[in-house]
C-alpha cells in the first residue's frame, strides 16, 4: 500500500471518527445544537469567540456564507451515517453498523457506495431476503455494479434459479468496469462457464472457457501471478482437463487436444486420463479405430477414474465402427478381469437389460449387490423385476430397498415408482401380492411394503388402495405414524373424502404416542372440518390447537383461513391484520398473510383494496413469481393493464411450467386480449392439472370454447363448473347463479348462452 493511500485511509478513518462523535454529541446536546443553528441570535460569549483556556486564540463559529440547501444537508447527513456504519464494522459491530447503513440509505436512496458495504454486511449477518432486495435495489440505480450482481448470482444458484443466475453474470460480464484482461474477468467466466455447461449450453460454455484458457497460457497479460495460476489448476472447474472436456463438448477438437497435452505435461493427470481424453479427440476427429486404441490403453491401465464414461465411450466407438454388437462381449470380458468393480458390472447389466437378456442382467445386478452394490445396483434389479413381471420380488425388494438407500437413493427410486404406476397392470399386481402378504399367516407385510405400497396408490391416485395399505403402516410402525396420519388425511382431502379425513384425524387425537404433535392434529382436524362444511367444529378444534401452542403463527394462521374459507371475512380480515402487525420482521410469513388478505378483498368485490395491497408487495419484490401471477391475474379480471399483466403471467409460468394455477391465469389473460385459439391449450392443462376441481377454471375453459364455437364442450365444461361450485360448502353463491343462468340459456331451444366477454370484469 502506497504511503499516499495510507495517508488516505487514515484521513478517512479520523473523518468516520469525528463524524460519529459529532452525531452521539448531538444527541445528547440538543440545546447546544438549537444555539448553533440560530446564528442571528448573539451572545457575548459568541462574539468574543471560544476558548478552552484563557492563553488560547479565540475560535469563531463558521456560519457559511450560502446557507446548505435541504439536497445538501441530506447528502451529509446520509455521509454522516455512512462513515458511522464503516467505524462501527471495523470496531466488529456489525449489528449497529447495519442499521447505520439502511438509514444512510433511506436519507439518500441512490447513494451506491452505502449498498456496496450494506449488502455484503446483510448477507454476512444470514438477511438474504433483505441482502437480495437491496442488491436488486442497487444495479437499477447502478447497472454496471459487477461484484453486486455476482452476488445475486451466486444466490440464485443457491436456489436453483440458474437462468436467473447466468442473467445476473451475463449483465456483470458487460460491465464496463470489468477489464477484460483482468483477474475478475476471469472468475466471471469462470463462473459462467460452469453454469453454461450445467445447462447444456456448450458454445457459450467453451467462450467462456476460453478466456480461462488463456488466461493460464498467457498469465501475464492477465495480471495473474504465480500462485493465481496454481490455483486455477488446482480447481477441478478449471484445471487444462476439464478445460479439454468443454472444447470437446463444443467440438473444438485442436483447441481439446492442446487442453489435454498441456494437462498430460502439468503432470496432474494420469497416464490412463490421457489415453481416455486422447480417445475422444480422435473418435470426434473421425478416426474411430486409433480410438478404440487409445481406449484400451486406458483399460489395460485398469484406471476407474472415468467410471461409466469409459465404457459409455468404448460403445460410442464400436457404434462409429457398426460393430456395436460386440459391446457385451468387450464389456464381458472386462468384467471378468476386473469383477469386483461395481460401475463396470452395472453398465453390463445394463446393456444386458437393453438387450432383453433380463435373467443375465439380473443374475449381475444380485451379485454386484451381494458385494456391497449401493442404490444404482437395487434400481437397476427393480426395473428387471419390472420387466420380468414379478411382483412378489420386486415388493421385497422395494421394501428392502427403503432402508437401505439414502436421500440420493430414494430421489432414484421415486423415478422408478413413477414409472411403475404407468403400469396399470403391474401396479393391480402389486396390491394383491401386498393384501396375500398381509393376509397370510403369520404376515408377511412390513412397515416398509406397507408404506411404498401406499405412497404408490396415491401416486396412481387409487384412493382406496393407499387408505387400505397406509393403514396397514399405521399398525404396523405406531412410532412411526406421526407423518402417515397426515399423509393419509393429504390422500383424503385431496380425493375430496373430507369426513373420513375428520375420522382419521379424530382417531389420532386418540392415540397416545401422538401426544406431542397434539396441536398439529387438531389444526389438520380443523382444516378437514372446514372442507366438510362444519366451520363451527373447525372453529372449536383451531381453538384447542392454540390452547396448546397460543404462540404458534402457523395455528394462528390456520384459524384466519378458517374464517376466510367459510366466508366470515370481517373476522378474517382482522385475524389477518393482526398477524401482519405482529410478525412484521418475519417477511415470509408477511408474504403469505398479505396475500391472504388480498385476496379476501377480491372475493368481497372490493377490488381495489385488494389490487392496492398487491402493488404495495410487488414494488419491494417485483421478481416474486407468485405475485408475479397473481397481480397479473387480478389485473386480466378486471380487464385492466393487459399487456404488462401477460407479461408478468408469462413470466411466473416459465418459471413454473406445471403449475396449474399458472396456466389458468395465461389462458384468461389471452382470453381477455380476444386471443381465444391461444388461450384454449393453457386452459385445457390447467383443469387437467388442478386437482380440486376448481369451478373457477372450467367455467374460463368454457368460455373460451364458447368463443371457439365448440358448443358442446363449452356446455360440457360448464356443467363440470356447476358440480364442482356446488360441490364445495362454501362456494360463491353468485358465481352458482351465474353458471345456471349459462347453461339455462343454452337449452336445446333457447338462445346461446352469454359467456364472459373480452375485456369485462
Amino acid at each position: 500500500m502506497s504511503s499516499v493511500a495510507s495517508q488516505r485511509d487514515l484521513l478517512r478513518a479520523m473523518m468516520a471518527v469525528l463524524l460519529f462523535c459529532s452525531a452521539a454529541f448531538a444527541a445528547q446536546n440538543s440545546a447546544v445544537i438549537k444555539r448553533i443553528e440560530e446564528p442571528r441570535r448573539s451572545s457575548p460569549l459568541q462574539d468574543r469567540g471560544y476558548s478552552l483556556q484563557e492563553t488560547d486564540d479565540p475560535a469563531f463559529l463558521f456560519v457559511p456564507a450560502k446557507p446548505l440547501t435541504a439536497a445538501e444537508k441530506n447528502r451529509d447527513d446520509s455521509l454522516a451515517w455512512f462513515m458511522a456504519g464503516r467505524l462501527l464494522e471495523a470496531r466488529n459491530e456489525p449489528r449497529m453498523a447495519l442499521n447505520a447503513y439502511r438509514k444512510a440509505i433511506a436519507i439518500e436512496p441512490r447513494a451506491i457506495e452505502v449498498y456496496r458495504h450494506l449488502v455484503p454486511l446483510e448477507f454476512r449477518l444470514d438477511e438474504v431476503e433483505s441482502a437480495v432486495q437491496t442488491a436488486v435495489k442497487a444495479v437499477e440505480i447502478d447497472p454496471h455494479e459487477y461484484e453486486l450482481l455476482q452476488m445475486l448470482a451466486g444466490q440464485a444458484a443457491i436456489l436453483g434459479r440458474l437462468p436467473d443466475a447466468i442473467r445476473y453474470l451475463e449483465q456483470a460480464a458487460k460491465s464496463p468496469r470489468v477489464v477484460k484482461e483482468s483477474p475478475e474477468n476471469v472468475v466471471l467466466n469462470k463462473s459462467l462457464g460452469m453454469l453454461y455447461s450445467v445447462t447444456g449450453q456448450v458454445e457459450k460454455a467453451a467462450d467462456c472457457y476460453e478466456v480461462i484458457f488463456d488466461a493460464l497460457t498467457q498469465p501475464d497479460k492477465y495480471k495473474i501471478d504465480l500462485r493465481g495460476k496454481a490455483k486455477l489448476l488446482a480447481d477441478p472447474q478449471t484445471g487444462y482437463e476439464k478445460i479439454g472436456q468443454v472444447f470437446l463438448d463444443a467440438k473444438r477438437i485442436q483447441r481439446a487436444s492442446e487442453a489435454f497435452e498441456l494437462a498430460a505435461k502439468s503432470g496432474k493427470v494420469g497416464p490412463g486420463n490421457l489415453n481416455y481424453n486422447r480417445s475422444r479427440v480422435l473418435l470426434l476427429s473421425d478416426k474411430p479405430e486409433e480410438a478404440l486404441a487409445e481406449l484400451q490403453k486406458y483399460f489395460d491401465s485398469q484406471r476407474q477414474s472415468k467410471g461409466r464414461e469409459a465404457y459409455q465411450l468404448l460403445a460410442d466407438i464400436l457404434d462409429k465402427m457398426n460393430q456395436a454388437d460386440e459391446l457385451i462381449p468387450r464389456l464381458e470380458t472386462l468384467a471378468e478381469k476386473d469383477p469386483h468393480y461395481i460401475p463396470l458390472q452395472y453398465f453390463l447389466a445394463d446393456r444386458l437389460v437393453a438387450a432383453n437378456e433380463l435373467e443375465k442382467a439380473k443374475s449381475i445386478y444380485e451379485t454386484a449387490l451381494r458385494n456391497g452394490g449401493d442404490a444404482s445396483g437395487l434400481i437397476g434389479l427393480a426395473q428387471v423385476l419390472r420387466k420380468l413381471h414379478r411382483p412378489d420380488e420386486l415388493l421385497d425388494l422395494l421394501g428392502r430397498s427403503l432402508t437401505k438407500l439414502g436421500p440420493d437413493g430414494l430421489a432414484q427410486l421415486e423415478v422408478e415408482l413413477k414409472v411403475l404406476g404407468q403400469d396399470a397392470d403391474l401396479v393391480d399386481s402389486l396390491m394383491v401380492a401386498g393384501r396375500l402378504q398381509a393376509t397370510s399367516t403369520p404376515p408377511k407385510i412390513n412397515f416398509e411394503k406397507s408404506y411404498l405400497l401406499g405412497g404408490i396408490a396415491k401416486a396412481c391416485e387409487r384412493t382406496d388402495d393407499a387408505i387400505e395399505f397406509y393403514g396397514y403402516a399405521i399398525k404396523l410402525g405406531k412410532d412411526r405414524a406421526v407423518g402417515l396420519y397426515r399423509e393419509l388425511g393429504v390422500v383424503l382431502e385431496h380425493a375430496r373424502r373430507y369426513s373420513e379425513a375428520v375420522a382419521l384425524y379424530t382417531e389420532a387425537l386418540n392415540e397416545p404416542r401422538l401426544f406431542g404433535i397434539k396441536d398439529d392434529l387438531f389444526s389438520y382436524l380443523a382444516r378437514a372440518q372446514v372442507l366438510d362444511g362444519d366451520a363451527n367444529g373447525a372453529i372449536e378444534s383451531i381453538g384447542e390447537a392454540l390452547k396448546l401452542k397460543p404462540d404458534n403463527v402457523s395455528h394462528q394462521y390456520e384459524e384466519a383461513w378458517i374464517y376466510s374459507h367459510s366466508r366470515q371475512w370481517d373476522i378474517a380480515i382482522a385475524r389477518f391484520e393482526k398477524l401482519i402487525s405482529a410478525n412484521v420482521e418475519n417477511k415470509q410469513a408477511q408474504r403469505l398473510f398479505l396475500f391472504s388478505l388480498s385476496n379476501i378483498y377480491v372475493q368481497k368485490g372490493e377490488f381495489r383494496k385488494g389490487e392496492e395491497i398487491l402493488e404495495k408487495v410487488f414494488e419491494s419484490d417485483p421478481q416474486d413469481i407468485q405475485l408475479n401471477n397473481d397481480l397479473g391475474y387480478m389485473w386480466a379480471d378486471q380487464g385492466k393493464n393487459l399487456d404488462k399483466a401477460e407479461q408478468m403471467i408469462r413470466k411466473a409460468v416459465v418459471s413454473e411450467p406445471e403449475n396449474g394455477a399458472y396456466l389458468d391465469s395465461l389462458g384468461w389473460v389471452l382470453f381477455k386480449r380476444g386471443k381465444y385459439q391461444e388461450a384454449l391449450g393453457p386452459l385445457e392443462q390447467a383443469v387437467k392439472k388442478n386437482t380440486g376441481g376448481d369451478a373457477t377454471l372450467w367455467d374460463h375453459l368454457a368460455d373460451v370454447q364458447f368463443q371457439l364455437m365448440q358448443l358442446d364442450k363449452a356446455f360440457e365444461s360448464w356443467q363440470r363448473a356447476l358440480k364442482s361450485a356446488e360441490a364445495d360448502k362454501f362456494s360463491d353463491p353468485q358465481l352458482i347463479e351465474r353458471l345456471k343462468d349459462k347453461l339455462k340459456q343454452h337449452a336445446p331451444d333457447q338462445n346461446p348462452p352469454k359467456p364472459a366477454q373480452a375485456g369485462s370484469p
